[in-house]
């Protein structure tokens, strides 16, 4: 036994003496490796913290959550419908169920992401006409809920560009934001001559982490359109970038917001707060103090008596005038961006018209053309909707046409049924979806600048949505670009051709608006009485961007 124990114990040593520096020999290189390697990250972390306070580790961060959350929504939404019929009396709840994980996930990179993500996610939040109304309803969330920073970064700021805290600067200075948006904060103070004021202050980390975000971006619109064959909007923001990169410079947007002011001067229902430029620069913006309440604040709105289709229709008339006369257009009026307040010299409604930050430029040639389709359309002149869509680069006229109006160009056919089968159904909603690729291609050959009255049209009409549609959008416009070419002096021959033109344009807009309120309203009856689906979104074929 006791030989045994001694073999058995010669065994373990030589085993041991002949194996052990083997093995240690084996993993020393991997060991090396992976300790420089560890040194390297700790290293390049430790440096990025003291140069760039870690705006790369945060920029990984934040290009990681967003490839996440995509993939996860992607996932989610092909395990949702695998198997699933539209006829299957569980479709709509599971769906309903799948967008609203969908709206949340978004919601939270957004807020955990901001700059950049948050306005994209206000983007969306606009199309009230597209997407479920579970992203409306948790993504409006970022119209008043953003991230807010701690009050030493901004206190950071300050020193940084005035050589002293903002205390200092102003009489008085409220940490405590009074709003927070995708790009700053908004605090409320008084300047050193008492005048109550709003100072926005930029992100101090957002011009470090722009280019980052935009080319993150960027890469998962990419990988969308790849995923999803009709999802390819990043050719926008490639071209775009350089006007999305003017909104950091909070001198040009102050300028923006005077030159909007004389542009509107004779819209008494319209007004943009004054700038102060002693305490202003490109990372801090000034401006008068305005109280109001925003545009789609509907119960403050009836606590005020204040009458919607009025507003609405003043709001119309602005962007009109912008869009068709000066061609300097505001592309970012979100509910968040137009306040309502009572003129304090006349008691009547006056709109106000914050964040000047991002503005489309129309040249003279675009915008003469642009009256001249509008024209066209209402005269239902398919000969000249050709010519001036061609003029516009845009072939696919029609198309075009339903962009700007935001609706069908014209009913087909004059019948109505007493029901809607459910053939009728799919038919229109294949309609709807083949019109997608028309519009996405009509959109690629327009004027680029276009854009921005897409989403400029988009996002009123998101407002008016929200106040009921108490106003016919397409007659007001309609209305400003015939009054941009009387401006022009198009050529009219006589005055009384003018006169003859002006009743026959008055005449088809009464016709058309006449024609679109019986079909809408004759598919509400049947909705009502149960004899169709609610399909009511499906006469409208519009696009926001």
């Amino acid at each position: 036994m006791l030989s045994v124990r001694l073999a058995t114990s010669c065994l373990r040593r030589g085993f041991t003496s002949r194996t052990a520096p083997a093995t240690r020999q084996k993993w020393k290189p991997l060991n090396i490796v992976l300790g420089a390697t560890g040194g390297l990250v700790l290293g390049a972390v430790g440096y990025d913290g003291a140069v760039n306070e870690f705006e790369t580790v945060e920029s990984a961060n934040r290009f990681l959550r967003s490839l996440v959350i995509g993939v996860s929504i992607s996932v989610d939404y092909a395990w949702s419908m695998w198997g699933l019929d539209e006829q299957d009396p569980n479709y709509e709840g599971i769906m309903s169920q799948t967008h609203q994980r969908a709206a949340d996930r978004i919601l939270n990179g957004c807020l955990a992401n901001g700059g950049l993500y948050i306005k994209m996610g206000q983007g969306i939040s606009s199309m009230n006409h597209i997407i479920p109304k579970e992203y409306i309803s948790t993504l409006k969330k970022l119209q008043d809920k953003c991230l807010t920073r701690k009050p030493g970064e901004v206190r950071k700021l300050f020193e940084q560009d005035f050589g002293k805290p903002p205390e200092e600067v102003f009489e008085t200075f409220d940490y405590v934001p009074i709003a927070a948006a995708s790009l700053a904060q908004v605090f409320r103070g008084t300047t050193k001559e008492g005048q109550q004021v709003a100072i926005k202050v930029q992100y101090a980390d957002l011009r470090k982490r722009f280019n980052a975000d935009l080319r993150t971006i960027m890469f998962l619109q990419d990988l969308a359109a790849v995923m999803h064959k009709n999802y390819n909007f990043g050719w926008i923001l490639r071209d775009l970038q350089g006007t999305l990169r003017e909104e950091l410079d909070f001198i040009h947007e102050g300028r923006n917001s005077e030159r909007c002011a004389e542009d509107l001067r004779k819209h008494d229902s319209i007004y943009v707060p004054k700038v102060l430029w002693n305490y202003t620069n490109e990372r801090v913006l000034t401006t008068e103090f305005i109280d109001g309440c925003k545009i789609n604040d509907t119960e403050k709105l009836k606590q005020l008596n204040i009458n919607v289709a009025k507003l609405d229709v003043a709001l119309f008339r602005a962007f009109a005038d912008q869009i068709f006369r000066t061609g300097f257009v505001h592309a970012d009026p979100h509910p968040g961006n137009v306040f309502v307040r009572k003129d304090p010299s006349s008691g009547r409604a006056q709109l106000v018209l914050l964040d000047h930050g991002l503005y489309g430029n129309l040249t003279a040639d675009i915008r003469l053309n642009l009256c001249r389709f509008w024209k066209a359309i209402v005269l239902k002149d398919y000969k000249e909707m050709a010519q001036f869509a061609r003029a516009l680069n845009v072939q696919d006229y029609r198309t075009f046409a339903e962009i700007l109006l935001q609706r069908p160009l014209e009913l087909k056919g004059s019948k109505l049924k007493t029901r809607l089968s459910d053939e009728d159904i799919k038919y229109m909603t294949r309609q709807a979806r083949e019109h997608f690729d028309k519009v996405m291609q009509t959109l690629r050959s327009m004027p680029r600048n276009l854009i921005f009255v897409i989403r400029n049209l988009n996002m009123i009409r998101a407002i008016a949505r929200e106040h009921g549609d108490p106003v016919d959008r397409p007659k007001v416009m309609a209305r400003g670009a015939l009054a941009a070419l009387r401006n022009k002096s198009e050529g009219v021959g006589s005055f009384f051709f003018s006169i003859f033109r002006t009743i026959n344009f008055e005449y088809q807009l009464w016709k058309s608006s006449f024609q679109f309120w019986i079909a809408n309203s004759y598919l509400k009856l049947l909705i009502r009485l149960g004899r169709s689906p609610d399909t009511s979104h499906l006469l409208d074929v519009q696009l926001d961007v």
